[in-house]
């Protein structure tokens, strides 16, 4: 975004082949049916933060795709998009309260060694992926 804003803004040399490869593939991907803005976040926002997009839209295919009933489907859905939306607001509150530790100085130290650490992460991102799952399963259309 940065090399986009910095010519309009501060003047120089603007990328306008840049720009219209750009338009060219947004073209080409909508006539293709692909919708472009998922498409070039997954191009730009690294591995890292992309694989937990990923694991969160096979989670909303799943639950949101078990039932007949469309009304049902659609429920377990909003249910899905309430719990992640607060999975990511308690994210950002944790992100805030870490800042504010480190600012203070406080320093944690493990008790657990590198690998056990990365072994309980995968555990946990298993058990928040199936309680997500199992949580929109239960889901009931409104009336």
């Amino acid at each position: 975004m940065a090399a986009v804003i910095k010519p309009l803004m501060m003047g120089g040399e603007t990328p306008w082949l840049l720009y219209g490869v750009g338009a060219i593939l947004a073209l080409l991907l909508n006539w293709l049916k692909v919708p472009a803005l998922p498409f070039s976040l997954g191009m730009f926002i690294p591995l890292q933060l992309n694989a937990p997009l990923l694991v969160g839209a096979i989670i909303s295919w799943f639950v949101g795709s078990r039932s007949k009933d469309e009304a049902v489907n659609k429920a377990r859905k909003e249910r899905g998009t309430l719990l992640a939306s607060g999975f990511i607001a308690g994210g950002a509150l944790m992100g805030v309260v870490s800042a504010a530790m480190i600012f203070f100085g406080f320093k944690y130290v493990s008790p657990l060694s590198d690998s056990a650490s990365n072994w309980l992460a995968i555990v946990m991102y298993i058990a928040l992926i199936l309680f997500l799952a199992v949580s929109c399963l239960r889901a009931k259309k409104e009336n």
